[in-house]
């Protein structure tokens, strides 16, 4: 598997996989995650097979706070048949590597709580539960904020 930088050829094919990966309200519209993708402050890691297919993905922004930069994880996606491989691993490390290079001395993410093997992957990673956002994916779909310090 080879980990790259996303191209703007890339679009079609990230938002077909994270329509795979997600139902909604947990998937992005064709128009957000373009915006996501070219936001000045995103780094994103493209996972490609030898084939040449996108076999997953991670969106990284570095953004910054009253306390400096931290990362944040927009949206990590992995093809199904690609799953339990350590490929999330990989591209998780990616993005906390990116941004502890940004200077950030931690890394936020959003989940359902419904989502438990994600809850899973993100503990076993570091991430501590910090607190809940209410209707973060819409009316009465909350999130978990998780937060991993870096460094």
């Amino acid at each position: 598997m080879k980990l790259r930088p996303y191209l703007s050829s890339d679009l079609d094919a990230l938002v077909e996989l994270d329509n795979l990966c997600f139902e909604p309200p947990f998937r992005f519209p064709r128009a957000a995650m373009r915006g996501f993708l070219l936001a000045a402050n995103a780094q994103t890691v493209v996972a490609e097979t030898p084939e040449r297919t996108v076999a997953g993905f991670c969106i990284l922004h570095v953004e910054r706070s009253k306390r400096g930069p931290l990362g944040y994880i927009v949206t990590l996606d992995v093809a199904p048949e690609h799953r339990r491989q350590g490929l999330a691993g990989e591209l998780m490390q990616r993005a906390e590597d990116q941004s502890s290079e940004a200077g950030c001395a931690a890394v936020l993410l959003h989940v359902f709580p419904g989502n438990a093997a994600a809850i899973r992957f993100y503990e076993r990673r570091g991430y501590v539960l910090c607190h809940p956002v209410a209707d973060f994916y819409g009316p009465g779909t909350d999130a978990l904020v998780y937060r991993k310090p870096l460094g």
